[in-house]
């Protein structure tokens, strides 16, 4: 398996974060850290919570061009991103435009990542991915059931292809992460705990991410997590070592500082360009058609729901945030609210 240490540009951005960090008190602050791109939104799921809507079709032919996003990695290298995540829709339905992609991002600059359901990860493709410098695999997993996993997902077999992807993605050396969701609804389950202990124990590392009701579960406000839930996730945290999340800070060896809730610290583009602040707040801050990365960050940082330190995850945690800024109606990642119409004057940190 290549080392990170074999990566000096790679090392470099790591180190300065890591610095950035440590000097800012633990918190991410204003320090860009990753880019989460929806290069095509076409799934051959239809998995009941989506935050991108691809169960119903939602512009399921649009795709970024790989000349824009040779340009987007260019940007994002300069900024020092190092986190570079490739999502869907499911990116494996188009294996020959995503290995064109792969080569004009020039994955030896980032730690990059596909986020994927698993379904078409086989031997073949794990290797392939492997060759073209893919660092890791995350496979979204939504329960130790396998009844369960497929109902969730709206199709039959999903489960054991997941499982197997992981598999698959561990023997040709990519980092495997399992991606799991905790709710409301879950959060104190025998499955979580399950799926927890199954990742440990196969070597894998564990993604932890909370739910947020957007897209198709946007009127479900009751799946975020109460203060008793984010206490769970927390002695999760203490009892696992593999697990992550985002918002928690990677660096401590306590497990129990928190990093800060990563919006405009980890973009969000669109197939249609446009640059949301998260994969799940779908407050739009610039299109890469039209402004740099750079540009859109400086602006998305000028607002002080983004600029501020939070605690809380805003998506899935902050209620009074999530009131404000994700329930508006018809608001999609291709419908977002546009941050230049919606916020006030008093909304910046500094006047725009």
């Amino acid at each position: 398996m290549p080392s990170l240490l074999d990566n000096p540009r790679l090392m470099e951005k790591l180190r300065d974060f890591y610095k950035y960090v440590r000097k800012n008190d633990g918190k991410i602050g204003q320090k860009q850290r990753g880019i989460d791109i929806n290069f095509n939104n076409a799934c051959n799921l239809r998995c009941e919570y989506c935050f991108t809507n691809s169960p119903i079709g939602d512009h399921a032919k649009d795709q970024l061009s790989v000349e824009i996003m040779g340009e987007i990695a260019d940007q994002a290298d300069e900024l020092g991103i190092f986190e570079f995540d490739l999502q869907g829709g499911e990116l494996l339905l188009q294996p020959d435009v995503l290995f064109e992609v792969l080569e004009a991002i020039k994955p030896e600059r980032f730690y990059l990542y596909l986020t994927t359901n698993g379904y078409f990860l086989d031997k073949k493709m794990a290797e392939r991915l492997a060759k073209a410098k893919v660092s890791r695999v995350s496979v979204s997993v939504d329960s130790m059931d396998e009844e369960t996993h497929d109902k969730i997902r709206g199709r039959k077999d999903s489960w054991r292809r997941a499982m197997e992807g992981l598999k698959h993605a561990k023997v040709a050396g990519l980092d495997p992460y399992m991606n799991i969701t905790v709710g409301h609804y879950n959060a104190f389950s025998d499955d979580i705990e399950h799926m927890c202990q199954y990742s440990l124990e196969n070597g894998y590392m564990t993604l932890l991410n909370v739910a947020t009701p957007g897209g198709m579960a946007q009127d479900n406000e009751e799946i975020m997590v109460d203060d008793g839930d984010k206490i769970r996730l927390l002695e999760l945290r203490k009892k696992y070592k593999n697990i992550i999340r985002n918002i928690w800070n990677p660096f401590d060896k306590e497990y129990a500082n928190i990093l800060g809730c990563n919006t405009v610290n980890r973009l969000y583009v669109t197939p249609i360009g446009d640059v949301l602040v998260c994969p799940y707040v779908h407050v739009k801050i610039g299109n890469v058609y039209e402004q740099s990365l750079k540009d859109i960050s400086e602006y998305g940082f000028g607002i002080k729901y983004f600029h501020d330190h939070s605690d809380l995850c805003l998506a899935g945690e902050d209620h009074e945030f999530v009131h404000k800024c994700m329930q508006h109606k018809g608001q999609t990642i291709f419908n977002p609210i546009d941050a230049k119409d919606f916020f006030v004057k008093e909304d910046y940190v500094n006047t725009h």
